[in-house]
């Protein structure tokens, strides 16, 4: 049934709990951030931020699949210590793998799928389906990077978004998670009465809900609007550094999306193998790439098709890097095997005119 649209629409965060590893993480393991300059806002609150819309799939409730979203994940998570991890802030940065975990979110949306996903400023809405807080400068330690949410709309419809630090994991990295998750997912026996189900945690005398905000108004912890661009470069075929590589790319999305040049950038590049590197670079007036770059999308990174309940793809995938200040941010994504690893994938970020 269609909604009054003179009625403001609202979502409601229901629930907040936390997925840990179901193993515990070995001690000692971080991995390092490499910088020279104090991480700022652009950085620490930059993230990879996705959102999938499903229809519903047989008799199981958003609620129940957010249930054995929590199973599944505890499973997933001790394969990849690091998405369990915190920032921390000692002589440097770095990211400490422990069993701090991921947040889940389970939220409710006063308004069908199909209404929203035909909104006009869908786009500007979404933030609200991929739940994040901001990193604490101060405490670091203490703030989670890795957010899942499911959000449940009116009728058959039902959103996961993820919202995931780019220090933690890049969307390459991720991706490939996810994707192993959704088989850990598929080859375990989920009970049908999940033991996370949110209405064993409800109390009659509190609030259904924890807090509640309009769907049309600005998230508390807005990103810039921002618009991001993939490339694919072989990394045989790279003639120079990967700073110079980052170039190329923020020169040649730049010109496609017709933006304003700028005359630096902050360089994220992200070796899963090794350390993070984070620096400011500065964006040469001139010069030109001898790299071969190929213009990449998310579905090509494999986004688009992963799925937890079987027999049911995505009706929709909305996917984009979210980060603060003049949003302007290249990530350098090298696999971290050679053999059968090919290609590098560049995502350059810019702000929307």
């Amino acid at each position: 049934m269609a909604t009054d649209p003179s009625t403001p629409r609202m979502l409601h965060v229901d629930a907040i709990q936390t997925a840990p590893p179901g193993k515990v993480t070995a001690p000692g393991q971080a991995r390092r951030i490499s910088t020279a300059a104090p991480l700022g806002p652009e950085v620490l609150q930059s993230r990879f931020q996705a959102v999938w819309y499903y229809t519903k799939a047989g008799e199981e409730s958003p609620l129940a699949i957010a249930a054995w979203i929590k199973e599944s994940l505890c499973a997933a998570l001790p394969g990849h210590p690091v998405l369990s991890g915190r920032l921390r802030r000692d002589d440097g940065w770095e990211v400490k793998f422990n069993d701090s975990g991921v947040r889940l979110v389970q939220a409710t949306a006063e308004t069908t799928m199909s209404e929203f996903l035909a909104s006009k400023d869908r786009n500007g809405m979404e933030a609200h389906l991929a739940y994040w807080d901001d990193v604490d400068v101060q405490s670091p330690n203490f703030s989670a990077l890795f957010y899942i949410q499911v959000t449940q709309f009116q009728g058959d419809g039902y959103a996961i978004g993820i919202s995931c630090s780019l220090l933690l994991a890049d969307p390459l990295f991720l991706t490939r998670f996810l994707n192993s998750w959704a088989q850990t997912h598929a080859q375990m026996r989920l009970s049908k009465s999940p033991m996370f189900h949110l209405s064993y945690f409800q109390r009659p005398d509190r609030s259904r809900h924890l807090k509640s905000v309009e769907l049309e108004s600005s998230p508390v912890h807005s990103p810039s609007s921002t618009t991001t661009m993939l490339f694919e470069a072989d990394r045989e075929a790279i003639t120079r550094s990967y700073g110079q590589l980052a170039v190329a790319c923020l020169r040649e999305a730049t010109r496609r999306l017709n933006v304003e040049a700028a005359p630096g950038f902050c360089l994220l590049i992200s070796d899963h193998g090794g350390e993070l590197t984070v620096e400011p670079c500065a964006n040469p007036s001139e010069g030109s790439s001898a790299e071969a770059l190929d213009v990449v999308w998310w579905d090509q990174l494999g986004v688009e098709e992963w799925t937890l309940v079987q027999g049911t793809k995505p009706v929709h995938v909305s996917c984009r890097i979210a980060s603060s200040g003049d949003g302007r941010l290249v990530v350098v994504m090298i696999p971290p095997g050679v053999e059968g690893d090919p290609k590098v994938v560049v995502s350059v970020t810019l702000p929307d005119n």
